[in-house]
Formats: C-alpha cells, sequence, structure tokens
C-alpha cells in the first residue's frame, strides 16, 4: 500500500543506450525500475461528460447505466476538502514517512534510516551504499540500500513491527536481490526485481509470514519493468521494452502472469494501482514531458478523468488514492488531490501555502497516515495527517 519514498522530486529522460532502455535520472533520488540498463495515456474525453464532486452535483447517473464510457470518461470537478494536517518536527530536508504509533526517518544524506516507536531501530546503510527506498504501513517497515556504483546488488531491511525482528534481504537471499529494480510493500507481500535466465529480469514475491520467496513474472531479455504496487486488491506494474521511445504498459500481476489494464492508451501508461472496485492510473502523453501525465480511474460505477497530475506521485492510502499537481500557473499552489473510489469524488486533501513555482513530494502512506513535503522559493514544509 506504500509507493516510492525516497525523491522529493523526480525528473526521468528516455534515451536508448546500446539498442536497450535506459532511462536517465536527473533527482533528489532514484526512480524504481527493473531492466538489463536502468529504470526506465489513457483515453482522452473529446467532450468529456462532466460530473462534479463535493458540495456541487453528485455524480452517476439516475439512470443506473455507467457515467461516461472508455472513449468518453467522465471528466470529474474538484472540490475542497483539505485534512487536518499537522506540522512534523524536524528538517524537511529529512524524509518522514508518519503512521500509527511509528515514524520511519530518512535524514539528509541518506546513509541511515531511524525507525523510531515500541521497537525503535536504526538502519545503516553500509559502505558504499545509500538508502533509496523506505517504506511503512501497519506491520512492517522496509528499509532498501543501493550501492552508489551500482556494482553491487540491493540491500533490504525488513522490520516485523509486532516483534521488533529484523530480516535482511539481499544478493543470497532467494530468490536473490540484483542492482537497483523495483521494491513495493503490500499487506502480505512485497516485491523486488531478482535474476532470471538469459539476460531477463524477473519479479520476485516474498511472503510475509514465513518469508518465503518465488520468482514469477520475467521480462522479455533487453526489456524490462518499474513501479510495481501492492494493494489488498493486488498487484500492479508498468512494463516496457527496448524501442525508442520506449512503449510502457499497465498491467495486473497474477504469478507469472500479467494481464494489461484495459482502456489504457497503448504505450503511454505510467502510474497503477487497484483499489477495492476501482483501479487508477496515468497517462504521460508527451514523452518529451515526461513528469506531465493526465490520470484516470474505472470502478463499477463508470470510467472517470482525473485530470493533470504529476507522474510518479500515485499513491494508495486507507481506501483512497492520492496523486499530485503541480501549479497551473503563477496564482496556483500546488495540490494533494484524492480520489474516493466511494463517492466517485476528487477532493483537494492540501494545496501549498506558495503558489507558481512550488511543488509537492510523492505523498507517503504510513498506513493509517499520510505524510507530504512541500518544497517552494518562500519556504518548505512537511506535514502529516490521519486518514485511517
Amino acid at each position: 500500500m506504500s509507493a516510492r519514498r525516497v525523491a522529493s522530486v523526480r525528473r526521468v529522460v528516455a534515451v536508448l543506450s546500446g539498442g536497450a532502455v535506459a532511462l536517465v535520472l536527473a533527482s533528489c533520488g532514484n526512480a524504481t525500475s527493473s531492466s538489463p540498463a536502468a529504470d526506465h495515456s489513457g483515453p482522452v474525453a473529446s467532450p468529456p461528460h462532466t460530473i462534479a464532486s463535493g458540495s456541487q452535483t453528485e455524480a452517476p447517473s439516475s439512470s443506473g447505466s455507467p457515467t461516461g464510457s472508455p472513449e468518453h470518461p467522465a471528466l470529474v470537478a474538484v472540490a475542497k476538502a483539505p485534512l487536518h494536517w499537522k506540522a512534523v518536527p524536524g528538517s524537511t530536508k529529512d524524509l518522514v514517512t508518519v503512521g500509527d504509533g511509528w515514524t520511519l526517518t530518512v535524514p539528509d544524506g541518506e546513509a541511515t534510516a531511524r525507525l523510531a516507536g515500541p521497537h525503535p531501530r536504526t538502519i545503516r546503510a553500509g559502505d558504499h551504499f545509500t538508502i533509496s527506498d523506505a517504506f511503512l504501513d501497519d506491520t512492517h517497515a522496509l528499509v532498501i540500500s543501493e550501492d552508489r556504483l551500482a556494482s553491487q546488488p540491493d540491500r533490504a531491511t525488513l522490520v516485523d513491527l509486532d516483534t521488533g525482528r529484523a530480516t535482511v534481504l539481499d544478493q543470497h537471499s532467494q530468490p536473490p536481490t540484483v542492482v537497483g529494480g523495483t521494491w513495493a510493500l503490500g499487506p502480505d507481500t512485497l516485491a523486488h526485481a531478482t535474476s532470471g535466465g538469459h539476460g531477463r529480469y524477473c519479479l520476485a514475491t516474498v511472503d510475509l509470514a514465513d518469508g518465503h520467496g518465488s520468482t514469477g513474472w520475467c521480462a522479455q531479455p533487453r526489456h524490462g519493468f518499474r513501479s510495481a504496487t501492492i494493494t489488498a486488491a493486488g498487484t500492479t506494474m508498468m512494463t516496457f521494452d527496448d524501442h525508442h521511445p520506449s512503449c510502457r504498459t499497465l498491467n495486473t500481476v497474477t504469478g507469472a502472469a500479467l494481464t494489461p489494464l484495459p482502456d489504457v492508451t497503448a504505450c503511454k501508461g505510467w502510474d497503477s494501482a487497484s483499489l477495492d472496485g476501482t483501479t487508477v492510473w496515468s497517462v504521460v502523453p508527451k514523452d518529451r514531458r515526461i513528469e506531465a501525465a493526465h490520470f484516470y480511474a474505472h470502478t463499477d460505477s463508470g470510467w472517470y478523468d482525473l485530470g493533470p497530475g504529476t507522474s510518479g506521485s500515485l499513491v494508495t492510502c486507507a481506501g483512497s488514492a492520492y496523486f499530485t499537481r503541480d501549479p497551473g500557473s503563477r496564482t496556483d499552489p500546488a495540490r494533494l488531490l484524492r480520489w474516493s473510489p466511494e463517492t466517485a469524488s476528487l477532493t483537494i486533501a492540501y494545496a501549498s501555502k506558495a503558489t507558481g513555482n512550488a511543488f509537492l513530494s510523492p505523498p507517503r502512506c504510513g498506513g493509517s497516515h499520510l505524510t507530504v513535503t512541500s518544497y517552494s522559493q518562500s519556504g518548505d514544509e512537511q506535514v502529516t495527517a490521519s486518514v485511517g
């Protein structure tokens, strides 16, 4: 239920290197990916059927027929419904994820992670390693370290919050870790990249109850995958090929089988997540503006156009989906938007104090709490709110 943590801002550019896909990252952190090299648009409403949310007129149609369609999703109006945010103590340079009675902090420098709670622990990256991912939910914390020179496979520390017991996943685990690659933490399992035969990269799944791991789906040689997301409703993931530009496909993962998500524009997908009764995804219409995405949702009641957002920012938390939206003008704030599947409504959960030149980190779910960091020339702030 958690998503990418260590990266306050991410800008990704696709390039071709030796015939394989390589994604160049220029940011405060690294994206999650899996490929032999490195990391690597939904329907367009024309015209859209508009529904309103919040205090305005309610959605779907009274006839009981689905709202919108795959070709013409309903454009959802945005209402204001801010959460009750509280400031997170400490420096905004530290990346913090708040949970129920737990706090996971990656201090600036990414050499250690601090888990505060009933079983406090300091997790060190180790020599020549840096912490690249940190996840927290109701039952576990997961901290991933990457070799700065990309010569050694990832090392991950999984902490059981009930017992305080820590387990290390590395190149000696079964399945072994690899250099870089996607990581995801769910309610019952975690996922990471592993190696397969003939130069292939595969998705490994580890059962959190017994620690047993298995290798599932494997990419074709010179192809890859990234952005795995695990929720109680299932696992989704982006796959990409070695073309230039790369063709990106969003999929549900079941064991060793992938099923492409329906209604996503071919080769343009980016974020994806499943919730009970709904799927949320984003597309990047223009590869030259890889950060500029457009978000959509599909529920039992219909298809919805959620509007623009920032690629790589989608996270699910306590039954809702959240993503960020950069300012559209000098007078707009950066916003955190919340999609509620139960009410088919889109609301502004948080807005930055600054306008114009401002942006938000991807939100960080701690199971029952959501934490976000706002950056601007007029000052940064890090806040958290209960959503459970």
